[in-house]
């Protein structure tokens, strides 16, 4: 079975006040990452490609072989997923799978499912639990709402020898000044 984590897109605007949202060549995008994201979508480098051990680095987290983001479609045109892991698929020389759009979250769990290897997933928030339930195969024991503040929490579904489907654990990330160190409240 395949270890899956997900993640939320790094920060975004949010209403029509400071930060704004910035595409990668600093001009302003509401639908792109505000530089709090985009520092964020750097730090993710470190976290997961196996790079120099440092304090937020973890031997428990695993380096992905397939990465998966929204696209952008008709209804959604915001390109924070992809861009929160742009930098860790430059890295790791990996490309994003952008084939499901987020309502497609069971397409999604299937796919990620199916892989061989370590996935990591960056999806809207809000459809984060629905994604959780339907990789685990059950909501029970994760969270039903991904609270707005946080972006700094990755859900991991690791395989259970002793059960079918996977075990659900959360960890914080902790990469940026004001990370929390407490998980998602159940």
């Amino acid at each position: 079975m395949t270890t899956i984590m997900v993640i939320r897109h790094a920060e975004k605007p949010v209403g029509d006040g400071s930060p704004h949202g910035v595409d990668i060549n600093g001009d302003p995008d509401p639908q792109s990452l505000t530089p709090r994201g985009w520092q964020r979508a750097g730090a993710l480098v470190n976290l997961f490609s196996g790079g120099p051990a440092t304090s937020v680095r973890s031997t428990a987290l695993p380096t992905p072989t397939h990465l998966f983001a929204s696209m952008v479609a008709i209804g959604s045109s915001s390109r924070r997923p992809r861009e929160t892991l742009d930098p860790l698929a430059e890295r790791l020389g990996l490309t994003i799978n952008t084939r499901f759009a987020k309502p497609q979250v069971p397409d999604l769990a299937r796919a990620a499912m199916a892989a061989d290897g370590v996935v990591l997933i960056a999806w809207e928030h809000n459809l984060i639990p629905s994604l959780a339930a339907a990789i685990r195969g059950s909501a029970e024991g994760i969270p039903q709402v991904w609270p707005d503040d946080r972006y700094d929490v990755i859900w991991i579904f690791e395989p259970s020898q002793e059960s079918p489907g996977h075990l659900f654990l959360q960890h914080p990330q902790r990469l940026l000044a004001g990370d929390r160190a407490e998980v998602i409240a159940q």
